[in-house]
């Protein structure tokens, strides 16, 4: 007994809609980064001249809270700048609006300033961007305290 194909595709469509339409409601929170932080900053640079990259670093510390804003310490005498500001986040990017950092000012230092991808565990926090495809700002950070 063979069945026809044309008669089997209305079944197959119900399925289809069916499997399709089905709603789920387990979301996961979002956990935002709250709290102190330390780690580091890097500064990776690929020299298309000589097809090698070259990395800098700096030892950071972050203080992070919804209600004051974040502040950056540590090693900013060279490469990264000290500075503070309010931030925001959701599950994928946070914002960092750094109330000392000035685009008209000549360049000297990195500042935590602008919008970047980040994943947070509950106690590793990750920021990075990248421009183009020669450099990458990331920053490792581990939580110390709440």
């Amino acid at each position: 007994m063979k069945i026809k194909l044309i008669y089997l595709m209305p079944l197959m469509a119900v399925l289809l809609i069916t499997a399709c339409s089905k709603t789920s409601n387990n979301s996961t929170p979002v956990v935002l980064p709250t709290g102190n932080f330390t780690g580091q900053f890097l500064r990776v640079h690929y020299n298309k001249t000589n097809l090698k990259y070259d990395t800098l670093k700096a030892n950071l510390n972050l203080a992070m809270a919804q209600s004051t804003g974040f502040a950056i310490t540590g090693d900013t005498s060279t490469l990264h700048a000290g500075s503070y500001g309010s931030y925001a986040a959701n599950a994928y990017y946070i914002q960092f609006v750094d109330a000392t950092y000035s685009a008209a000012a000549p360049f000297t230092k990195y500042h935590l300033s602008g919008v970047y991808n980040y994943t947070y565990d509950g106690s590793t926090l990750g920021i990075y961007i990248i421009y183009g495809d020669t450099l990458k700002l990331q920053y490792n950070f581990k939580k110390t305290t709440n």
